[in-house]
């Protein structure tokens, strides 16, 4: 299900802070405040509060940035949905060690990682870097999205025996990349909105037999 993965990594980035100033106020009030001085129990529980209000604070901006990343990558997934029948469509893949894969698109154009953002603010590229408001992230998403490609080939290649050139497509479901298409070799970086234009327009590189064990290995993976 596209964004499932983004929304449970939302949860439990929220849940630890605010289980863990939870479990400390509850220790100042049960155990210690009955066996200290009111002065150390009350800086110990004000300390504890403090965090308390600082867990949920964050915990609520950090739910709602993968929350907002969750909605990119459903708008993405539907507007893969678009694409001509002979192309194949998986969301939410996990495939070797680079940790998800947010969509992949199998099909007579080739094979395409498409690595989901929605960031809010002005995106460019600049040389091998994409800059978010002028600065780098602090993850790279093309280091990511190449990761991710790499996985998957080496996943392919040991369950179906294929070993097909995989693309990688960084995607603003945002609509806030200038200008809406930039190519890094085998990599793109583009805006949801010239997402299909950018697979559509690659030239063939996968065979019907390859295209139909690689769906066959997948289905199976995502059954």
């Amino acid at each position: 299900m596209p964004g499932e993965h983004a929304r449970a990594r939302g949860f439990m980035r929220a849940a630890w802070p605010l289980l863990s100033a939870i479990f400390l106020c509850g220790i100042f009030l049960g155990a210690v405040l009955p066996r200290l001085g009111l002065g150390v129990a009350g800086a110990g529980l004000l300390t504890a509060s403090l965090f308390l209000v600082w867990a949920v604070r964050d915990g609520l901006k950090g739910l709602e940035g993968y929350f907002k990343g969750a909605r990119g990558e459903e708008a993405v997934a539907l507007l893969l949905s678009n694409l001509p029948a002979g192309d194949h469509v998986f969301n939410d893949l996990t495939c070797g060690r680079a940790g998800g894969i947010d969509h992949l698109v199998v099909g007579p154009n080739g094979l395409f990682v498409v690595e989901t953002k929605c960031w809010s603010g002005n995106v460019t590229v600049e040389g091998e870097k994409i800059l978010f408001n002028g600065k780098v992230p602090d993850r790279s998403p093309l280091e990511q999205v190449r990761a991710s490609a790499d996985a998957l080939s080496l996943f392919l290649s040991e369950k179906a025996g294929v070993s097909p050139t995989v693309g990688a497509i960084v995607c603003f479901a945002s609509n806030t990349l200038v200008p809406d298409v930039v190519r890094q070799g085998a990599t793109w970086v583009c805006n949801a909105s010239a997402l299909l234009s950018v697979i559509s327009g690659c030239a063939g590189r996968v065979s019907a037999d390859d295209v139909e064990r690689v769906v066959k290995v997948l289905e199976q993976k995502a059954s």
